[in-house]
């Protein structure tokens, strides 16, 4: 697998052809049961993704590559529970390689996101047993961002399950995401300054604090330079279809340190089974988004429309980080011998 891994991406990257056939990666790439993947049969990336990425860490163990999976896509989530009727506080770190963003009831990444660090309250028969108080206790459980990866790879949640009909389904609804995103939000660091700041000014209000001190506004401390936090998208994997059945085709951006033109436009192509083609990054909205569009039909003299959903849009998306000197990274391992 990892040879014919090797080779497909050296003809993608050398090759003058148009496309390059991964049909002997396909029949050398196993499933769990150590049988060759059926190509008709639809897999969900993400499946595919995690399987992917460990057979590739296994595959390069022991060699001097063997935390480049790590070092491009290895991020830390922070899983924390904070107790509401005591001061204490439970915070345990997770690595990650991709990050699985709601879509029902959302209309952005923003909102997607949002509602990611929001977490679930833990409260009547679902309290939190504090360790410290040796006591239930009404808490909060959230996961946020501790560490940043070089590369984001956000899974947008499209499908999900009808329990009504008990069947898979897909979510086709409109979900926007930009093109240039900052993250410094739904990180650790500032979710904690917020909150830190959000009680010591209900305290001075409390205690009749003046004017000044309530309408003070929050300067949130960064660890990292603020091109830490931004991402630029550079890859977009778009699933049309439904649930049972599919096809999936990527928009991807041309990185700069693998452009072999003279030109210095990153440029964006379609790459789609055979057909790989320039892509205009302003169909973005359009071919990605989901959501309703208008068809039009023709007969009998006149022209009718109505509205459908598009069945194509974004199931995966990729984001590079801005800050390309690893130097200036402070991780938390670094504060904490500090």
């Amino acid at each position: 697998m990892f040879l014919q891994w090797q080779t497909l991406f050296a003809g993608l990257l050398l090759s003058q052809k148009m496309f390059v056939n991964p049909k002997s990666y396909c029949h050398a790439f196993k499933d769990w049961e150590g049988q060759p993947i059926n190509v008709f049969e639809q897999m969900d990336v993400e499946e595919y993704l995690t399987m992917f990425m460990d057979r590739l860490e296994a595959a390069i163990k022991g060699t001097p590559q063997e935390k480049t999976i790590q070092y491009h896509f290895g991020g830390k989530f922070a899983n924390e529970v904070i107790c509401k009727s005591c001061p204490h506080y439970y915070t345990r770190s997770e690595a990650f390689l991709s990050l699985g963003v709601p879509v029902k009831n959302k209309k952005s990444l923003q909102e997607g996101l949002e509602a990611f660090v929001a977490g679930d309250l833990l409260e009547q028969d679902n309290q939190y047993h504090c360790e410290k108080c040796d006591k239930k206790v009404d808490a909060r459980k959230r996961t946020c961002l501790k560490e940043m990866p070089r590369y984001l790879i956000a899974t947008l949640k499209r499908f999900d399950f009808d329990f009504d009909l008990m069947i898979r389904k897909k979510l086709n609804d409109y979900f926007e995401f930009q093109t240039e995103i900052d993250l410094h939000e739904y990180t650790q660091d500032f979710l904690n300054q917020k909150e830190k700041f959000e009680k010591e000014r209900e305290e001075r209000k409390g205690q009749g604090g003046d004017e000044i001190e309530e309408n003070a506004k929050f300067d949130f401390k960064m660890r990292n330079p603020s091109s830490y936090y931004q991402y630029d998208l550079v890859g977009i994997i778009v699933h049309t279809g439904t649930a049972d059945s599919g096809h999936y085709y990527s928009y991807i951006k041309e990185q700069e340190e693998f452009r072999l033109q003279a030109d210095k436009t990153d440029k964006w192509y379609e790459f789609n089974d055979i057909l790989v083609r320039d892509f205009d990054p302003a169909e973005i909205p359009v071919e990605t988004y989901g959501g309703e569009e208008t068809s039009y039909q023709s007969g009998f003299g006149s022209t009718t429309s109505h509205k459908m959903m598009r069945m194509r849009n974004a199931y995966v998306l990729v984001y590079k980080r801005k800050l390309t000197d690893e130097s200036l990274i402070v991780t938390d391992d670094e504060v904490q011998s500090v």
